[in-house]
């Protein structure tokens, strides 16, 4: 089968960059390591695509069955004598050690990551051709399921999760009328064609086209800081996730005081299961869009979270078409071009999206049918996508138990302080000045902006 532009378009990304994905649970409790292979084998196998690589034809790309006995990769690690900062650089490390060799590899492998005192990570690292911001937590969801059937000697499903209609674009807009897709191609063409209305720079690099240094740094947020952002944002008749990016354009403007920046990019992925016709709430499956947009920060604080809310709606209305059919065509030229000028026009096209000064992206709730792994428990989750090209700083959030996740993704050079102190404690103070809003009076509501709160972090 062939791959749907989609798959390509992290294909071209990683012309410039290693375009992995990593997602890490912490398990507290024994693990058997024969068993979790087995479980590993099992969920892996259950994902269609997981089975395959990816063959170059002359003008595309297809999913070609992997050889009978690829083997998944599933490393063994003991880091308990190294420091909790040591142990993260490793994991980022897993990640960006090396490109998927995608024609004859499995495109995602794994690591069983022993910390001490019984307890665990296990990472899983993915490339973006096959994944979207949903696609581990699938995965762990099974394998959590299978390791625990295992363990008490239960019945495993070992059926395959089946979605015929890959192209979740084409399905969704060959159901709308005539005239609304052609005015979706219009402003997809005019997206392609047009440039940003002004320069978005970004935190200064002795060489901004190398490839960064990047580390992360994960943590939760103040215990009662989910529920203030909730009041928040029903204060502002919004979601959380707009406040998101109103305090990253905050932190950005208080990071970069030496200088007026009145631009900010938006860099953020949305996944298409929404508009699947299927039921793709188990396939691993790339339907994701990566989305840009350039806001003008000149404006009042009430005015800008106008704009990024009428922009979210809009996207999850079906706006993001516009940026599917932008993409559709980037794609469409790579195709055409001969192999050498490739990466050439990958960095001339896509240069001022991926070299952007900082990247959020709110993964959403991440709950577990069951938090059992065997007889341990899953007692923690955080994930990181690497899709911002050579990122200055990345701001990734999800919940987990209730809590707030945030995990950062940066370039140490840009940084000489430790992250908790430069970043996280200045975009803390930045979000509870969001939240002293609440007992001021309510705004008025629209019932797309109301759609959108429902859907909450």
């Amino acid at each position: 089968m062939k791959l749907t532009h989609l798959n390509i378009n992290y294909l071209l990304w990683g012309k410039l960059m290693n375009s992995h994905s990593a997602e890490i649970i912490q398990i507290t409790g024994e693990i058997d390591f024969k068993r979790l292979q087995e479980a590993i084998a099992i969920a892996v196998d259950k994902q269609p695509i997981l089975k395959c690589c990816i063959k170059p034809r002359l003008f595309g790309y297809d999913w070609e069955p992997l050889a009978e006995g690829t083997p998944i990769s599933v490393e063994r690690c003991d880091y308990s004598a190294l420091s909790e900062l040591e142990i993260k650089d490793k994991i980022a490390t897993h990640t960006w050690c090396r490109k998927a060799d995608f024609t004859k590899e499995r495109l995602v492998r794994f690591y069983l990551i022993y910390t001490g005192d019984d307890k665990y990570y296990l990472q899983s690292v993915s490339h973006h051709a096959s994944a979207d911001a949903q696609s581990g937590f699938i995965l762990f969801k099974d394998i959590a399921k299978i390791y625990t059937g295992l363990t008490h000697s239960h019945a495993v499903d070992r059926s395959e999760y089946i979605v015929k209609r890959r192209d979740v674009g084409r399905v969704y807009l060959d159901k709308l009328p005539f005239t609304q897709r052609v005015k979706i191609f219009c402003r997809g063409i005019k997206a392609f064609l047009s440039k940003p209305g002004f320069q978005v720079t970004g935190l200064n690099l002795p060489d901004p086209k190398e490839e960064a240094t990047r580390s992360i740094y994960s943590d939760a947020l103040p215990d009662d800081m989910l529920g203030k952002l909730k009041k928040a944002a029903k204060h502002y008749n919004t979601s959380v996730h707009v406040l998101f990016v109103l305090a990253m354009m905050k932190y950005q403007h208080k990071f970069n005081h030496d200088c007026e920046r009145l631009g900010f990019q938006l860099l953020d992925v949305l996944t298409m299961r929404q508009f699947s016709d299927e039921d793709v709430s188990m396939s691993y499956d790339a339907f994701s869009i990566n989305h840009f947009k350039d806001f003008n920060t000149n404006k009042s604080e009430i005015e800008i979270i106008k704009d990024i809310t009428d922009y979210i709606t809009g996207l999850k209305d079906g706006k993001i078409f516009e940026d599917w059919y932008q993409q559709k065509l980037w794609v469409g030229a790579f195709l055409v071009l001969p192999p050498f000028l490739r990466a050439k026009y990958v960095s001339s096209v896509l240069d001022d999206k991926l070299r952007g000064n900082m990247l959020i992206s709110n993964l959403g709730v991440f709950n577990f049918d069951s938090y059992e792994f065997g007889n341990s428990e899953v007692t923690d989750f955080f994930s990181f996508p690497n899709v911002g090209g050579p990122l200055r700083l990345g701001f990734f959030f999800c919940t987990f138990r209730g809590r707030l996740k945030l995990t950062l993704v940066y370039d140490s050079r840009c940084f000489t302080e430790p992250m908790k102190k430069v970043v996280v404690e200045p975009f803390t103070e930045i979000l509870n000045e969001i939240c002293s809003v609440v007992e001021q009076p309510k705004t008025s509501t629209s019932s797309s902006k109301k759609a959108l709160l429902e859907e909450g972090v």
